[in-house]
């Protein structure tokens, strides 16, 4: 999943209007990735070909969905293409496990495919960020089809302009929902205290959530026509939509902190500001939400992120003086993103203007407001991070022992 993750990152990338490299650069850089999974996998599990050659088998079934895009195009044969794609990148893989030279320490699987979430899922944000910053959120019509066509099969060659943000954008849904559903089953099959495999499932249902309101948001009402006198978007749909794309997010860090055991050990006293932080957060999330998609309450928000930004460098500058490292580093990065944070809202203010023009973004808008919604993503994580690692009662609730 880590692999498949990186492959996709690099991919959605490669292909945003504007940069588009060419296929064989992309090429390369997927056989590299490819060969650097296998290296990860050989180091972890003992070295040798087959412990590659899983991995990139594996990846390549994952790929499967996006690489559907260019069976969409009606050039290639199913019956070599899949093949071929599972093959190749088990080859490539399988060469990187060769490679490599097994490592004395073990592989934490439920901590690796945590992250992996995470970093999934906040790829997911930017992706959402893009499309609402280029106003594409109704670029494709219906919804779960693409024009009519079965969203993985929907060819690349019309993915242009808005269409791809908003069509790539649900790929990367996908995505999130299969890396979670794989870390939900992962925790129940390798037995975890049961209140984090629970805590995995919930995640995961709100994925399927998170992604039935997107597609509502879109078309209205449950259906598969393409017809505008049978479609009605529901723009408050996409504050809602947006809102709990972080809060998943949210939620996937903190079970990230619980499965990482060793971080546990450096949990400090409780302390009741990191909470109070987190749920200034949510609040300022859903003002920021509510402004960036119906354009009201800005004034609010531009207030209330004041008072996130104090609070957040004392809560910071209270975790940075902490003496274990892992406080350290979070309180560290909770200073410097605050201030970038606050630095970028301006930015975004500046280059948009107050009251905001009825008009298209120009890319240094888009990439400034995209980056400011990144931002209070990271934020939040950051928040949630360390809230978990100062709140024992929680850390016991899930079964973590300091």
């Amino acid at each position: 999943m880590a692999t498949a993750v990186s492959m996709w990152a690099v991919g959605y990338l490669g292909r945003l209007p504007g940069v588009e490299a060419p296929s064989p650069f992309l090429g390369v850089a997927f056989l590299v990735l490819y060969f650097l999974g296998g290296w990860v996998a050989g180091k972890v599990m003992g070295g040798g070909f087959w412990s590659g050659a899983k991995v990139g088998a594996l990846t390549s079934l994952v790929n499967l969905l996006i690489l559907g895009s260019l069976l969409g195009e009606g050039r290639l044969s199913p019956w070599v293409f899949i093949p071929g794609a599972l093959l190749s990148g088990a080859l490539m893989a399988g060469l990187g496990g060769v490679w490599a030279r097994p490592a004395a320490t073990q592989l934490d699987g439920a901590g690796l495919l945590a992250r992996t979430a995470v970093v999934a899922t906040f790829l997911l944000v930017v992706a959402g960020g893009l499309v609402t910053s280029h106003g594409a959120g109704l670029a494709v019509p219906d919804w779960p089809n693409t024009y009519g066509t079965n969203m993985f099969l929907f060819p690349l060659s019309r993915m242009t302009g808005g269409v791809y943000y908003e069509h790539a954008h649900r790929l990367f849904g996908s995505l999130v929902g299969l890396t979670t559903l794989a870390l939900a089953v992962y925790l129940t099959v390798v037995a975890h205290p049961r209140r984090l495999s629970r805590l995995a499932w919930g995640i995961f249902f709100l994925v399927v959530v998170q992604g039935v309101l997107g597609g509502l948001r879109v078309t209205g009402t449950l259906t598969f026509s393409q017809d505008p006198q049978h479609l009605k978007p529901v723009v408050e749909l996409a504050v809602v939509h947006g809102v709990l794309g972080q809060v998943v997010l949210a939620g996937l860090v903190a079970l990230a902190v619980l499965l990482t055991g060793r971080w546990t050990a450096f949990a400090s006293r409780s302390q009741l500001a990191p909470r109070w932080l987190v749920a200034l957060l949510l609040l300022q999330l859903v003002v920021g939400a509510w402004q960036r998609h119906l354009a009201e309450g800005l004034l609010f928000h531009i207030s209330l992120a004041s008072l996130v930004v104090l609070l957040a460098a004392w809560v910071g500058w209270q975790v940075w003086m902490e003496r274990d490292w892992p406080l350290r580093s979070l309180g560290r990065w909770l200073v410097l993103v605050a201030c970038g944070q606050f630095l970028l809202g301006f930015a975004a203010l500046w280059t948009r203007g107050y009251p905001p023009a009825e008009r298209g973004l120009e890319p240094l808008e888009v990439w400034v407001t995209t980056a400011h919604q990144a931002g209070g993503a990271l934020l939040l994580s950051l928040a949630v991070a360390v809230a978990s690692l100062t709140w024992p009662k929680w850390l016991a609730y899930f079964g973590v022992r300091r």
